[in-house]
Parts: structure tokens; sequence; C-alpha cells
């Protein structure tokens, strides 16, 4: 069949080939490697040639082809990708940077420095070897830290060494001596610091507090706002009393030069911080009789304003004004607002149905977080149906609710999981509905109640 003289030449030299790089992959996994020199692994080109038995002669031939060279056989080399171990960073890289700082630590200008405490200090494990030296370079050189600097090493020398007094004294000179390149805010986060230590620096504090006052004279009452709010989001800043004490008499000085919006949001975080003002909450309610002031207010904001009101025990103040508003805009509220109406207002049943009723028709639409937010609204305005009628009536919002959680049950999150247990288990009303949910959560539900008797 093959032409005389190029046929069978042709065939045996591809069987050749076949036989070589079969006998070579199978080889590969028992054989010796060596790194190339760019970072590669791979075999030799002369083990390639010794353990392929019967193919000298091709090998041979095809190196000494024309055009090819040493760059061409690399390339054509296996290579096998080694990935790093799961305890890399731990075990090899993070030891490795430790001593290396350790070691150069005192190179570093004030500025690096900062940056190093601020990345050392989110790592779960720290050497205090390391830790302990970075503070002795810090007091050794503190005099060439500028006020930036001080602020960006103070969250992070509290995380890792709070009980170096020597650190904390000379820190608290350098504030004193450089107390004119602060700002606002900075002296803010000096004092939230500060007041997490044991012993009170009174001698710091008689400086930077009316320094605080003075400074803040100068910012518009919309910035004020902003502080505030921001404070607010804070788990600790409750305690922070001696910043408050500063900052929300200047807040009310400034009342008239802001929207009647960032006056809500000021009573919202005063609130969010367990404190109410009742200065504040009058003027607010007192606006909201206003029509030209209240007549734009969005769906968000008429929830917020019940929420505080009733969580101050004040809602008589604004209950004329502000249910008028509620009822005609029942169509527009979402589940979040509508979650937050609820707990407000469990009173208000038929406009909490009306609402209910609304967002029920785009229950199969919505995302996990809208729905949990439904559900509490639904539970906290008691509008699922009793036990005799729960899930087993298709048209009953307890049936539709938990449809939707079976259909949807796997991609549920434990903390999602967790807080319909909790919902459910506190509201006696719906507590049987707990033996209702999906037995794929059923590891997760015990759990969650096991915890919730031994918390009692």
């Amino acid at each position: 069949f093959w032409p005389k003289g190029t046929g069978g030449c042709i065939l045996e030299e591809s069987m050749a080939w076949s036989i070589a790089a079969k006998t070579a992959l199978q080889g590969l996994r028992r054989r010796p490697l060596y790194l190339y020199q760019h970072g590669t692994v791979g075999l030799s080109a002369p083990f390639r040639v010794a353990h392929v038995p019967g193919t000298s002669a091709v090998m041979a031939r095809w190196q000494s082809t024309d055009g090819e060279s040493q760059d061409g056989d690399s390339k054509k080399a296996v290579v096998l990708s080694k990935r790093l171990p799961e305890d890399f960073i731990e075990n090899t890289l993070l030891p490795h940077l430790e001593a290396q700082l350790l070691e150069s630590i005192h190179v570093y200008t004030p500025a690096e420095l900062a940056r190093i405490a601020r990345a050392y200090s989110k790592q779960a494990v720290r050497q205090y070897g390391l830790v302990k030296k970075l503070a002795d370079t810090v007091k050794y050189r503190i005099s060439a830290f500028e006020a930036v600097d001080i602020i960006d090493l103070l969250g992070s020398m509290w995380i890792m060494i709070p009980g170096d007094d020597e650190l904390w004294e000379t820190l608290e000179e350098r504030i004193m001596l450089k107390i004119d390149d602060f700002t606002a805010p900075n002296f803010m986060g000096i004092i939230r610091v500060f007041n997490k230590r044991a012993s009170k620096h009174h001698e710091l504090l008689s400086k930077v507090l009316p320094r605080l006052r003075d400074l803040l004279r100068s910012y518009e009452g919309i910035e004020l706002s902003e502080m505030l709010v921001s404070m607010a989001q804070s788990s600790q800043a409750a305690g922070d009393m001696d910043i408050l004490m500063t900052l929300v008499p200047e807040v009310e000085r400034r009342y008239n030069e802001v929207s009647l919006v960032h006056c809500i949001n000021n009573v919202w975080a005063l609130v969010q911080m367990k404190m109410v003002h009742h200065g504040l909450l009058q003027r607010v309610a007192d606006d909201l009789h206003n029509p030209k002031k209240s007549k734009d207010l969005t769906p968000g904001y008429m929830a917020r304003i019940a929420w505080v009101y009733r969580r101050c025990d004040t809602w008589s103040m604004v209950s004329e004004a502000l249910l008028p508003l509620i009822r005609s805009a029942s169509a527009e509220f979402r589940c979040g607002e509508f979650a937050r109406l609820a707990q407000a207002l469990p009173e208000e049943r038929q406009l909490l149905e009306r609402v209910a009723g609304l967002l029920r028709s785009t229950l199969e639409d919505m995302g996990r977080k809208d729905f949990l937010l439904f559900l509490v609204g639904c539970v906290h305005g008691q509008l699922l149906e009793e036990q005799n009628a729960g899930p087993s009536d298709e048209g009953s919002l307890v049936s539709a609710c938990f449809n939707y959680i079976r259909d949807d049950q796997d991609n549920f999150k434990r903390d999602e999981v967790q807080k319909i247990v909790y919902l459910l288990w506190y509201a006696e009303k719906y507590r049987y509905l707990v033996e209702e949910l999906p037995a794929s959560w059923k590891a997760t539900k015990e759990e969650t109640l096991d915890y919730i008797r031994a918390k009692g």
C-alpha cells in the first residue's frame, strides 16, 4: 500500500515516537526531577533518551534536525505545577517575615513601623518577642513620630500590647507635645483608645477635650451629623461619653443648619447608643407636624421615625402627624421597612396586613435577606396563622413562607437558619413551627435549641 522505500520508514518512525512518549510519561512519576532555571519542573534531555529503550536513533535524529536548539528542547519538556502546602503561610512565610522584622526593625521609618503594626495586629497568632521589640522601638524613636504616625499606631498597639504602661505614657507625652497637629476625628480616636485603659489619664483629657470642643465649632452641621452616625455604628460607642458630651451639644446648637433627614438620623444614632435626648426628639416632632417639612418623607424614614419614638416611649409626640403618612405610603414599603414597622407598631394590624399582602406577591422573587426581613415582620406583627391553620393550609401565609423555605433550603447559610430558629422559638405563638423546618436543618436546629435551653 505504501510507496516503495517510504511507507515502511514512516510507519516505523511513528510507532517509535508513540512508544517513546508513552514510556516517558509512565516513568515520570518514578524518576527524579530537576528544577529548570526558571522554576519549572521537568525531565532532563539525557534522562529522556536513556530511559526509553529502542529509541536512541530516533532521538538522535530529532536532536540533529535543522532549526532545533536547546531552547526548543526545554519548551517541549513535561512541566508539572507544584502547589504550595496549606500551612505555607502559617509555618513558612509568617515565621520567615517575623525573623526578618526582628533582625531589621531598627531601619524602618515611623510611618513604616505604623504600617507593620497595623498589619501584624490583624494576625490571629502573634510572636510576643516581635510585639515587644516593636513597642521598644516605638519608645526609643518616639521623637521622630508625627501626629499622623501616632494615630496610625494607637489602635494596633492597643490590640497587641495594652499592658505596656511605659509605652502608653510615652505616647501620651508625645500627643501633648504635638497637640496642635491633630484634627477633631484624631482627638476622638485618641480619647476612645485611652478611655479603655484602667487608669484614667486626666491630664491628657484636660487638654484634649477643650481642644476638641474648639475644633468642632469649625465643622459644618452635616459633618457633625455624619460623625455622630458613624460613632453609632461601633459596638463600643455607648462608652465614649467624653466624646458624646462634647459632640452632642454642638449638634443640637447646629440643629437649624441641617435638613429634617439629618435631624432624624441624629436621634436615630443616639437611640442606637441607648441614649434618649428629649430636646432633639421634641424639635424633630415639631418639624414632623409641619406639612411643608414632612410631606416628602420616604417610607424608609417613616419606619425609622416610628421605631425611634416607640423605642424612646415617646410615640405620642409624632403619632398624629406620622400615621396618616404611613398609611398613604403602605404600597411603597419594602421588606426591611416592613420589619421595622412591625416591631414599632404591632397594634396597627390592618396596616401591617396590607403591607404584608403586597409583599407576599413578590415572595418568589425575594432573596434570602429580604425573606428573613419579611418573616421578622410577619412574626412581630403576629400575621402568621395559628397552629390549627399552619403549613397544611395551602392558602395561608405560613404555607407561603414554608414553601419558600423548602424550595430554597439548600441555599440558606448556617447563621440564617439559626436566626429563623431563634425568631420562631422566642415567639411562643409560633414555636410550633420550629418542628416544621426542613429535615436537612435538623443538626443546626438541635444545636441552636440546645444553646437556647442552656442559656435559660
